[in-house]
């Protein structure tokens, strides 16, 4: 039954009721495609330009995996319309390959950024300006071998049409040469680079933004210290920054990289001090532009660190050091190579400090990431083990040492080209074995270290010259003083040819080759010798004080033996305050020439001066070198005549 107040009706079942319904559904249906018209008037698909701008939002966003689809769908809907030559797409393809980049899929830009270019070749030709950051982008990413090449045949045809259009010397080929040398210097073509940069820079000079010159001078720069030639690389980039100075901020990486160019060219030169306000602008700088604590600023502060530990500003070179490793930590890993690297520059600047126990746990640190994360023989391994052994050989660690030099040594030798680092190694395990007195293990490595060095640099070369004197040390070690004259002959000889004839290195070896000749019949020279290291070290630039004493002490001693007391004494007693004041009154370097002036004064036959001036120099004897060393006990027995000598004697 029907619920109270509602209505029922009724209609015949069959043909009736679809009689009755069919007109209802079909106004239904008009209705219905009607609206739907109407709708389809105001509803579209979204057009290129809304596409473009949403894979704008997208990407600034960094959602760049939508942003990659919105730049397919564009690319796709070109080639559908048969306008996948056309600049648009080359447009899309070069903001594809951005999208690329910062997905960190660096490669896959590449081929993006090649389409592109030949669309813009095909659409603007080779004249047009638009082509050339499209080429220097491809060469920023560091294409293949292949794609190098396309890329510099590429920029040639831009070169070539731009020369028959504007003439060789237009100002408008700059941007290609440049570009071009860009592309050759990935190629490790240096001088085709160096000629490519300065046909930029000539070209540039007439109409050039000074902005642009100062980058190719920068570029010219930088390939002509790679090259080798520091003279006029400095030049170029001194220009380079001088120019970027008049723009309206220095505050960007070309400017970094000049300073730091700069800088690295006069370190090569032994500039360090010149270098070093340089580094410290570039840190300053790249401070601001990415705050104090980003990766950027790690090369510029580790180069600081070395320049001011060159300068012996240890504290300030430590300071640096320590807070480049403290940007890498919160950067990287703790086992990461980039914490090795950060922990080896440290102990390297701790090293030169004078501080080697400090740098030596650091050291040990560095080799376990090492030998954590690279291969055996690797060549970091084979460098890091030989700073360690060098470390420990300092600190009287022998043994340990020795192990360590052999292992590097053995890495050394699996890696092609390390012929310098093998002889540096043989260098430095023989100069170990001499120290532990194992002579006759020594003189082969030694050898050997001089042959390789021979073979790699030149029998000429300067280096090779530690060698030879390491090995006339050998010879003086083991009683042969007349074996080691010639090789501090052929040590001189070598020295005097490659370097000015004031050098303090000319020095050492006149006197080593002095107090060896002391020890054979031809005494007579080696005061001469003597006598002309004296003067290099007084005339020096960077007067070293401890080794023109003790050039002073050797002259004083020659003279004493030869029976020249007058002349000894007054040299002994200016020895004497210049060691005081070097070394301390309490040294036993300060020791021994109290000792040898009290000699010469009991020679004179003051034998009360000479019996203080004993008793003084083995009281600090006695507490530095301890009682049983024969420096000690000589100058005990030199007390005991004295004290004898000064006895009065009585006639009955």
């Amino acid at each position: 039954m029907p619920a109270p107040g509602s209505y029922t009706y009724s209609l015949p079942l069959g043909r009736g009721f679809v009689d009755y319904l069919a007109p209802v559904l079909l106004a239904l249906f008009f209705v219905a495609a009607r609206t739907l018209f109407r709708e389809s008037r105001s509803l579209r698909l979204p057009d290129d330009a809304d596409l473009s701008l949403q894979a704008d939002g997208y990407a600034a966003q960094g959602n760049l995996q939508l942003a990659e689809q919105a730049l397919n769908r564009l690319l796709a809907r070109a080639a559908f319309r048969n306008q996948a030559n056309h600049i648009e797409a080359g447009v899309y393809l070069r903001r594809l390959a951005r999208v690329k980049i910062d997905q960190g899929n660096r490669a896959a830009a590449i081929p993006l950024l090649i389409r592109a270019l030949s669309i813009q070749e095909l659409n603007l030709g080779l004249n047009s300006p638009d082509l050339l950051p499209t080429v220097e982008w491809i060469a920023s990413l560091s294409p293949s071998s292949t794609d190098l090449d396309a890329t510099i045949s590429i920029t040639r045809h831009i070169l070539a049409s731009q020369s028959v259009a504007f003439g060789e010397n237009s100002f408008r080929l700059a941007g290609a040469y440049n570009v071009l040398g860009l592309l050759v210097h990935m190629k490790g073509e240096a001088e085709s680079a160096i000629f490519a940069f300065r046909r930029a820079v000539e070209v540039s000079t007439e109409q050039a933004d000074e902005r642009n010159l100062a980058y190719y001078l920068l570029n010219l720069g930088l390939s002509l210290h790679q090259h080798g030639d520091s003279t006029e690389a400095e030049s170029v980039l001194r220009r380079s920054i001088s120019l970027q100075e008049k723009c309206p901020t220095t505050d960007t990486l070309n400017f970094v990289s000049a300073s730091m160019g700069l800088a690295e060219v006069l370190v090569n030169k032994k500039d360090a001090e010149g270098a070093e306000p340089y580094y410290h602008r570039a840190s300053e700088i790249l401070e601001r532009l990415f705050g104090p604590e980003d990766f950027h600023l790690v090369p510029a502060l580790t180069a600081l660190a070395n320049a001011r530990a060159r300068m012996q500003k240890f504290s300030e070179a430590e300071r640096d050091s320590r807070r480049a490793l403290a940007v890498r930590e919160k950067s990287a890993p703790p086992d990461s190579a980039s914490i090795a690297d950060g922990l080896e520059n440290l102990a390297g600047v701790l090293r030169l400090a004078g501080k080697l126990p400090d740098a030596l746990p650091l050291m040990r640190r560095v080799l376990a990431i090492r030998e954590k994360c690279l291969a055996p023989n690797h060549p970091s391994i084979a460098i890091t083990l030989a700073n360690l052994g060098w470390i420990l050989w300092q600190l009287d660690g022998r043994n340990e040492a020795e192990i360590l030099m052999r292992r590097a040594l053995a890495a050394g030798e699996c890696v092609e080209g390390a012929e310098v680092f093998v002889s540096t190694q043989l260098f430095n395990l023989g100069c170990l074995l001499r120290d532990k007195r194992d002579f006759a293990g020594a003189e082969p490595v030694l050898w050997r270290a001089l042959a390789l060095r021979e073979k790699a640099l030149g029998s000429e070369h300067i280096s090779c010259a530690d060698e030879l004197e390491v090995l006339a040390s050998l010879r003086m070690a083991q009683g042969d003083p007349n074996g080691a004259v010639p090789l501090l002959r052929q040590t001189l000889n070598l020295k005097e040819k490659a370097l000015k004839p004031n050098h303090p290195q000319i020095a050492n070896t006149l006197m080593n080759l002095a107090v060896t000749l002391q020890r054979t019949p031809a005494q007579d020279e080696a005061e001469n010798l003597l006598r002309r290291a004296l003067l290099i070290y007084d005339c020096a630039p960077s007067n070293d004080p401890r080794s023109f004493g003790s050039a002073l002490f050797e002259l004083a001693t020659l003279l004493f033996k030869k029976g020249r007391s007058p002349e000894a004494e007054t040299l002994y007693r200016r020895c004497l305050a210049l060691s005081e004041k070097t070394w301390g009154p309490q040294h036993a370097e300060t020791a021994k020439v109290m000792g040898m002036l009290a000699k010469t004064l009991e020679n004179a036959g003051d034998i009360r001066g000479a019996r203080l001036l004993m008793g003084r120099a083995y009281a600090i004897a006695v507490k530095t070198l301890g009682e049983d060393h024969p420096a000690t006990r000589d100058m005990k027995s030199s007390i005991s005549r004295l004290m004898i000598m000064g006895i009065p004697t009585h006639v009955n």
